[in-house]
């Protein structure tokens, strides 16, 4: 894919997929920034390869950090999507010396108001049983033929990239895992709104003029809650921008490392 100037080459991109989600989420825009970038792309705390018991914003924050120090990188470009928003804001108020820039991809937004349904999702008992009647009715729609015939006349990544997630929504371990991760969206969530105006570094906001999960409002506070942070809009798009418009999301995060990653030393040891 052509682009713009190359700007801070070799430095470190990290991806952190939403709620619930693998590193494959992030594939396709993972493989347009590899050319460019040292791309680090995990499964989050009680997902995919990492496994294990799924947690909050700061924990999230902590293990990124010491994968980081793991691999050596100097400060990174943070992009998450969806909850993983939280995590890359987390990490970037809790472990400044980490981060160059921030990328918010259809994130969640400290401040906006939850629904009920979020509320029920987050109890202890209920919310994993209702975790698992949401997630499996909403398997069969990723990957029905209308879904795939939409994805497929978009591009042949675009289908692939929804059979993995419409896999992965269909397992325990990941009802258990989304359903902690909303008692951490009631808890955790509100208490990084304050520190917000903290942060004082390169940030992108992007949402889907159609994203009816968290809104072009939430993508309006969260910008205006940090100085100087980008807002940008993907016109028809919806809540999954990195499986369903990898381009567009891979093109903004380039803009964001020109200005974030800019004049970077060359780092070692990601992949």
């Amino acid at each position: 894919m052509g682009g713009p100037e190359l700007c801070g080459a070799e430095a470190t991109v990290v991806l952190l997929h939403g709620q619930p989600g693998t590193a494959a989420d992030w594939s396709a825009v993972a493989e347009d920034l590899a050319s460019d970038y040292q791309v680090v792309v995990p499964d989050r705390l009680g997902y995919g390869r990492t496994g294990g018991r799924a947690a909050g914003f700061s924990a999230n924050a902590l293990a990124v950090a010491r994968l980081l120090g793991r691999l050596g990188t100097g400060r990174a470009l943070v992009v998450g999507h969806s909850w993983a928003g939280g995590v890359a804001l987390a990490l970037a108020l809790d472990f400044p010396d980490r981060v160059a820039g921030l990328g918010l991809v259809a994130s969640v937004a400290p401040g906006e108001p939850l629904s009920r349904v979020d509320r029920l999702l987050a109890k202890p008992a209920v919310g994993t049983a209702l975790a698992a009647a949401a997630l499996t009715a909403a398997e069969p729609l990723l990957s029905s033929r209308p879904a795939l015939a939409v994805a497929e006349r978009r591009s042949s990544s675009r289908r692939e990239a929804l059979t993995p997630l419409a896999s992965a929504w269909h397992r325990p371990a990941t009802w258990n895992s989304f359903a902690i991760e909303q008692r951490a969206l009631l808890r955790e969530l509100p208490l990084l709104g304050p520190r917000l105006p903290t942060l004082q570094l390169p940030t992108l906001v992007l949402v889907g003029t159609s994203d009816r999960v968290v809104g072009t409002a939430a993508g309006n506070r969260l910008a205006a809650a940090i100085s100087g942070a980008s807002l940008e809009f993907v016109p028809g798009g919806g809540h999954l921008l990195p499986q369903l418009e990898p381009e567009v999301v891979a093109e903004a995060l380039r803009r964001l490392a020109c200005r974030a990653l800019a004049g970077q030393a060359p780092t070692a040891g990601a992949g």
